[in-house]
């Protein structure tokens, strides 16, 4: 390439560049840059949110399950048939499940923990 031919590419590229910078260009790139910033930021508080919440629940769930572990021993101290504890679901929960027989999860909860006091 010749001297005015490197010239005239040098000459372009700075039109082009000024080009870029009186449109705005440069500004929006950096707004760009500032936005994706932020959903960077609001992406971690949210898995750290999200981690939060996932280890609350298996807190939850350890409770839940060493309350029905105690539950099963002490219905093979008792006397509590089947009927009875399907009985007690339907009353508690048919009006909030919409279910005249009840919750069926709740009944399933419940009879399987009434199957495992007999074991």
């Amino acid at each position: 390439m010749s001297e005015s031919g490197a010239a005239d590419a040098t000459q372009a590229s700075q039109a082009f560049v000024k080009h870029l910078e009186d449109s705005g260009f440069f500004s929006q790139i950096k707004d760009l840059e500032g936005n994706l910033t932020k959903i960077a930021e609001e992406l971690q508080t949210f898995g750290q949110a999200a981690q939060a919440r996932m280890e609350e629940s298996e807190n939850l769930a350890a409770h839940i399950l060493a309350i029905e572990s105690v539950l099963a021993v002490l219905l093979k101290a008792a006397d509590v048939t089947e009927e009875q504890v399907a009985a007690e679901v339907k009353d508690r929960t048919a009006a909030i499940s919409g279910v005249e027989e009840g919750s069926p999860a709740v009944h399933a909860i419940a009879k399987d923990i009434l199957s495992r006091s007999a074991d």
